[in-house]
């Protein structure tokens, strides 16, 4: 006669009322079950534990576990949420909140809300089928690109990591610039300013750098002009190129 089995893991979608298992339980050599499938109890509390003492979460846990993502998508349609991401340097962030524009929440504000019921039954219906947010959809493969220069008339020039100045020397002999360079030089000697080539492109010249000084992954954009047209329009490109709207939305201009 069959024995049922009685299980107070919650995360798994053969988890019952009262404790008890609805299939047949194999244990491994190792004690654990093999039969333990996710439920989307599961993925919420991926979500709740990267909110255990914050409002964000940072783009490392996600990348770490991208399981996250999909905790995050529930978590928004049956709470209701807004959703927002920043970013501090190449640190970037992903936030919950109180609808568009609303503040971000940390778990306890969030699970004081009222679910909304239809959403979590649908959704647990479509997980119990085998079906995942996003999995319709073709992952877009991520492009790769290197630093560079970038003129006022969107003509980019390729710079590697550790080598923007000599990037940006090479750029003053093929444009001309030479000549307008050693002036400017000479005229803040003394005056404690910076007179480096990558100094002259980007304070005189108006060339913005595509590049990372920490070499620790992620992209940054200096200039000290405002970009221009051409500008916007190459870094909106390029960024979108590599699948990261959230990056290329900070060029886009109406």
């Amino acid at each position: 006669m069959a024995r049922k089995v009685k299980c107070k893991n919650t995360e798994c979608k053969h988890h019952c009322k009262n404790d008890y298992c609805d299939t047949t339980v194999n244990i491994n050599s190792g004690g654990r079950c093999e039969s333990f499938e996710k439920n989307i109890i599961y993925y919420f509390h991926l979500v709740w534990e990267a909110l255990a003492d914050k409002n964000f979460i940072d783009m490392v846990e996600i990348i770490r576990n991208p399981e996250i993502k999909i905790g995050l998508f529930y978590v928004m349609e049956c709470f209701n949420l807004g959703f927002a991401e920043m970013e501090w340097g190449t640190c970037r962030m992903v936030m919950l909140k109180d609808g568009k524009d609303g503040k971000p929440l940390n778990y306890e504000e969030i699970t004081s809300r009222e679910i909304d019921t239809d959403k979590l039954r649908k959704h647990m219906e479509n997980l119990n089928n085998g079906i995942l947010p996003g999995t319709d959809k073709k992952p877009k493969e991520v492009e790769e690109k290197e630093f560079g220069w970038l003129s006022p008339t969107g003509e980019f020039t390729e710079s590697p990591f550790g080598e923007h100045e000599e990037s940006a020397e090479g750029i003053c002999e093929k444009k001309g610039f030479e000549t307008e360079y050693r002036a400017w030089r000479k005229e803040n000697l003394g005056t404690g300013e910076m007179r480096l080539y990558r100094d002259f492109l980007a304070q005189v010249k108006g060339y913005c750098l595509i590049h990372n000084p920490s070499g620790t992954g992620g992209y940054i954009v200096t200039n000290i002009k405002e970009l221009t047209k051409k500008q916007r329009e190459f870094l909106f490109d390029y960024f979108m190129d590599m699948g990261d709207r959230f990056k290329a939305e900070q060029f886009w201009e109406e």
